[in-house]
């Protein structure tokens, strides 16, 4: 079971306060009951403050009162509280939350303490989404992969489809889908791509969160021509893996890589694994010296 939170991670909040796309709307429920008792939209821990507001006369956020239907939340002894929908601007939060409001009193005809049945399409509960955007950070030197790791800036990653089960190649190439987007098509030399065993997508804007991860099976080739005339190769990583098994294997599930480095304007970065000679001197820096006990001499 998945631990009640009082407000979102640093991380989570980088992710929902995307500049003037910052507002989301969420709805607050009565899971004993199945209901729904408030819609509302807000940024930032706004889904948060109506539990201790309600007991108030108060908001201290909008100065609205608060009136004696708004305080049933706080009398909810088992409250839901889903995000319906993020990366809104004002306007089309407020839009969304007056659509949802209408829909759920002309349609389904509840009365809200602000009520639709049930949670909602596409909502996602504060914690599942805390889970999801909640990542912490990892040094590089506590990575030891048995073979090269690619790692690939994926600006907008979490707005992209995760569906895994096409097999995408050149041909069929989603740019809106996360696998096809971490697997290629990438400038690399044919050398290094015949050493890549891993492919990791990499959202820069949160401190490089390892968003996807995928063990290669092999890849294609396709020979383009650039502007100056010359031709180069660019290849596409094919791989019959799943992201969240290859993330649980390298360790990196919900973790964040701030020391790893892109180069100027780059796209790609590399994660090497150690040498024993590395691995040996981490062993003996880690290896507690052993006491020496000294002996008494009788006298």
């Amino acid at each position: 079971m998945v631990a009640k939170i009082k407000k979102f991670s640093d991380s989570t909040l980088s992710v929902l306060n995307n500049g003037e796309r910052r507002f989301y709307v969420y709805c607050l429920t009565d899971l004993k009951k199945d209901k729904v008792l408030y819609i509302g939209k807000g940024f930032g821990n706004r889904i948060f403050e109506h539990e201790w507001v309600a007991s108030r006369s108060q908001d201290p956020v909008s100065g609205e009162i608060i009136d004696r239907k708004l305080k049933a939340i706080s009398k909810c002894k088992k409250l839901g509280r889903y995000i319906i929908s993020y990366h809104l601007t004002e306007v089309e939060a407020l839009a969304a939350e007056s659509a949802l409001i209408h829909f759920v009193k002309s349609v389904l005809g509840k009365k809200l303490k602000n009520k639709i049945a049930g949670h909602g399409p596409g909502g996602i509960s504060v914690e599942e989404l805390d889970r999801r955007f909640g990542f912490s950070s990892l040094p590089l030197n506590e990575i030891n992969p048995d073979g090269l790791i690619l790692a690939i800036k994926i600006h907008n990653a979490f707005d992209l489809d995760t569906d895994e089960e096409l097999d995408y190649l050149f041909d069929n190439q989603d740019d809106a889908n996360l696998k096809s987007r971490t697997l290629g098509n990438w400038v690399i030399g044919k050398d290094v791509a015949s050493k890549v065993k891993y492919v990791i997508g990499v959202h820069t804007g949160l401190q490089n969160a390892v968003v996807s991860a995928y063990e290669v099976d092999g890849f294609e080739t396709m020979v383009e021509e650039t502007k100056n005339g010359r031709k180069q190769s660019r290849y596409r990583f094919r791989t019959t893996s799943r992201s969240e098994e290859v993330l649980a294997k390298l360790g990196l599930q919900q973790k964040c890589l701030p020391e790893l480095k892109f180069g100027s304007g780059g796209e790609k970065a590399y994660i090497r694994p150690k040498t024993e000679t590395e691995t040996e001197q981490e062993n003996i820096q880690t290896t507690p010296n052993p006491k020496i006990k000294k002996e008494k001499t009788k006298s």
